[in-house]
């Protein structure tokens, strides 16, 4: 199972939010961390923030990551947002986002919180994928989505343990 999987549920999921600015986004976003995982509403909302104001997470293409570190989280939270229409983020080139993925991490995490985003770009790459993320229509079945992907270049894929396998599969 590919790390944001094991870390979303179904309820870490809303779509089709009403949430006409970035602001209102990270707002709908916090209100997922504290109905979810417990975190309070105002210091999720403040860690988002804290980030952004470091470096515009929205990628492009409708997409956006949203991160931040809280002090006393003992594990990585990940929550999905959808909004019904793109939201404008405060850039040069006005980049505009749909589709949220919202990461929280301990502050202290230096280990965990790589994988889980290198596979959130890896998820965002693939345009298939991106595409149901965008259009599905039930919680369900974005996290079956996510559960199902495994990233092109997985540790296990590594050449030398196709090798490996190659090599006992002949013996």
């Amino acid at each position: 199972m590919n790390p944001v999987a094991s870390l979303l549920t179904i309820d870490g999921i809303a779509l089709n939010v009403d949430a006409p600015s970035r602001k209102r986004a990270f707002e709908e976003l916090a209100h997922l961390f504290e109905k979810n995982a417990g975190i309070p509403h105002r210091e999720a909302f403040d860690a988002l923030n804290a980030r952004e104001r470091l470096g515009c997470t929205a990628l492009g293409g409708g997409v956006a990551i949203p991160h931040g570190r809280i002090q006393g989280l003992d594990k990585i939270v990940v929550a999905i947002l959808r909004t019904k229409t793109p939201v404008v983020f405060d850039t040069p080139d006005n980049r505009r986002a749909r589709l949220f993925f919202g990461i929280l991490i301990p502050a202290n995490d230096e280990e965990h919180y790589l994988p889980v985003l290198s596979t959130v770009a890896a998820l965002l790459k693939d345009r298939d994928i991106k595409d149901k993320l965008l259009n599905e229509t039930e919680p369900v079945a974005i996290c079956q989505t996510i559960s199902d992907f495994v990233p092109q270049e997985w540790p296990a894929d590594s050449e030398e343990e196709t090798q490996d396998l190659q090599n006992s599969a002949s013996a």
